[in-house]
């Protein structure tokens, strides 16, 4: 398998564990542990090896520090989604992606009224479409 054929691979994990992660989290609420924190935990690891990715965690850190209605699942998953367009598109992918994922929350919540919402989806759906822009035109 060449590196064309490695990185479809890779693409097809990551839509099968997206859509695991939004199934569960719009039917019960939760991103089990099972598939955030060994993610999370990789993550973490590369950026010991490579600690310009640390950068990503921007994202996390934002949703610990805010607290009230960012569940621990969010955070977890946080972390992978940060590192992983920290290194696809740099710090920029990743402020695109908390903003346009809040944002999304935000809509979704106002036009269903619903007070409460998983945000799971919402992050995994600005991370695939920030990922595919920086896939298409190299930077955001």
């Amino acid at each position: 398998m060449g590196n064309g054929g490695l990185y479809i691979f890779a693409l097809c994990i990551f839509a099968v564990w997206s859509a695991a992660l939004c199934a569960s989290d719009m039917r019960w609420r939760r991103l089990p542990n099972p598939l955030t924190v060994p993610p999370a935990l990789a993550c973490l690891l590369v950026c010991i090896t490579a600690p310009v990715l640390a950068w990503g965690l921007v994202w996390p850190a934002l949703y610990f520090v805010a607290g009230k209605g960012i569940g621990g699942g969010d955070v977890k998953l946080a972390v992978t989604l940060g590192v992983v367009l920290m290194a696809l598109g740099g710090l920029g992918a990743v402020l695109v992606a908390v903003a346009l994922s809040g944002a999304a929350t935000v809509v979704l919540g106002l036009a269903l009224r619903l007070p409460r919402l998983a945000h799971g989806p919402q992050m995994l759906g600005a991370a695939w479409a920030v990922g595919t822009f920086v896939g298409l035109n190299g930077s955001v």
